[in-house]
């Protein structure tokens, strides 16, 4: 999966510029990482994003105007890229006021991309000085890998999954994906 990442020249210069700009604890993961892996698997040529980049980060004591100062950096440096910076520090009140219900906040980066809808979503992947990837995959690499999209059964928001199918389209572009019903085990 690394070596896929290493060999997409627009998501290695994404990861620099987030190292670059340096939130805590961060990764850039979901749809940046599995289109990338996605495309390449399916001999796809991916030029680059074909939607926002996620750059998720994790910092209890961070603030909006952190979060909005890191996001305004990438935008700098990559004017025609969308990039969507969230501290996953606060997801889960959103999240709470979203559900209707408390939502607990997350202890650490890998516990709340653990939750998100898909399994294979739930990856992100970050950069050193030295050029070395490191991958982030709280629920594994084996949906990601075999073209597979299933629910993530720890996501606190039973609806999204259903939604995200829909809206994201997925088999559109990449027809060899395996889609597992939301109700499988």
């Amino acid at each position: 999966m690394l070596g896929i990442v290493a060999a997409t020249p627009w998501l290695v210069a994404v990861l620099e510029a987030v190292r670059d700009v340096a939130p805590p604890d961060w990764c850039v993961p979901a749809g940046a990482v599995r289109n990338a892996v996605w495309d390449a698997l399916s001999g796809r040529r991916s030029d680059g994003p074909s939607g926002d980049i996620d750059v998720v980060y994790f910092d209890a004591a961070g603030s909006d105007a952190d979060r909005a100062e890191y996001q305004a950096r990438l935008r700098t440096r990559f004017p025609t890229y969308d990039f969507e910076v969230t501290n996953q520090a606060t997801v889960h009140l959103w999240q709470s006021r979203e559900l209707g219900r408390t939502v607990a906040p997350y202890p650490s980066l890998a516990a709340a991309i653990g939750v998100w809808p898909e399994t294979a979503t739930a990856v992100g992947v970050t950069i050193d000085v030295h050029g070395q990837l490191s991958v982030l995959a709280p629920m594994g690499l084996a949906d990601l890998l075999s073209l597979t999209v299933r629910a993530n059964s720890r996501c606190p928001d039973r609806r999204a999954y259903a939604d995200r199918l829909e809206r994201k389209r997925w088999r559109d572009r990449w027809p060899a994906l395996t889609i597992v019903p939301s109700d499988a085990p």
